[in-house]
């Protein structure tokens, strides 16, 4: 763990100097810059992250999240905590969290999301209407403004805007959250990591799929969207001392005592 790769949001306010900074310090830890890293580091927000673990997730390279301001649920470490942490994995005192990716397929295509794949209307103030069949069992047909499957790490997101639960990240399984659907009792479901979800475009409305908000595809109606859990997992680097209900109570202002 002595080759790195640094990725950085180069709009973030002082990025530049915040990468001239990071290289001094990892000179200093004896950590070398590398195109064959044993490790990331990705700094910006979740988003920085999100790109950066669409790019070299699957290669099996670990990611470290550096947050460069905004909520930041996947980027925890904070750059002032940066010289910290590269001495703890200077010392092995870190540990690695295998993140669950989705797989989207339609019409020859091919996406991969680590938080979540949304199929959404392309017509702001239209619906579309979506059929959804889990594992080849018809489950119903509704009208909406789209519809988010999502990874327990995405549980945080998009989903959990629109009502969606949390899961702890390392949990197995498949969140489908509608988006503002017609019918009320249509609400969001817990599935199983192996289930295979598809969702067919209706005639009413258009579409388009987004990829962990980064990634679009416009979808036809009459196709039909495949979603199951990828052949492969992100690898993130964490501290040993942050967690992810200590990332909750800092993110969320979750308040209150430990004992009543």
């Amino acid at each position: 763990m002595k080759k790195v790769k640094i990725v950085i949001n180069k709009r973030k306010p002082h990025a530049k100097k915040n990468l001239e900074l990071t290289k001094q310090l990892l000179k200093k830890n004896g950590f070398t810059i590398s195109e064959s890293p044993d490790f990331i580091i990705a700094m910006g927000g979740d988003g920085t992250l999100l790109a950066t673990a669409y790019i070299y997730g699957k290669k099996g390279i670990p990611i470290l999240g550096v947050n460069l301001g905004g909520l930041g649920f996947l980027t925890d470490v904070t750059f002032d905590e940066l010289s910290e942490t590269l001495m703890e994995i200077n010392n092995r005192k870190f540990r690695f969290e295998k993140r669950m990716v989705l797989r989207a397929r339609f019409d020859k295509n091919t996406i991969h999301a680590l938080n979540d794949i949304t199929i959404s209307t392309r017509i702001p103030g239209r619906v579309v209407e979506f059929s959804a069949v889990i594992d080849k069992e018809y489950i119903c047909r509704f009208i909406a403004d789209g519809i988010i499957i999502a990874t327990p790490t995405g549980s945080t997101a998009y989903s959990l805007a629109t009502g969606g639960p949390i899961l702890l990240p390392y949990t197995e399984a498949i969140i489908l959250t509608p988006i503002a659907p017609h019918t009320l009792s249509v609400r969001p479901l817990v599935l199983p990591a192996e289930s295979k979800v598809e969702i067919e475009i209706g005639e009413k409305g258009k579409a388009v799929l987004v990829a962990d908000g980064q990634r679009s595809k416009l979808i036809k109606t009459g196709h039909v969207v495949k979603i199951e859990k990828a052949n492969y997992y992100v690898k993130l680097i964490k501290p040993l001392h942050v967690t992810f209900f200590n990332t909750l109570r800092e993110k969320m202002k979750w308040g209150g005592r430990e004992h009543a």
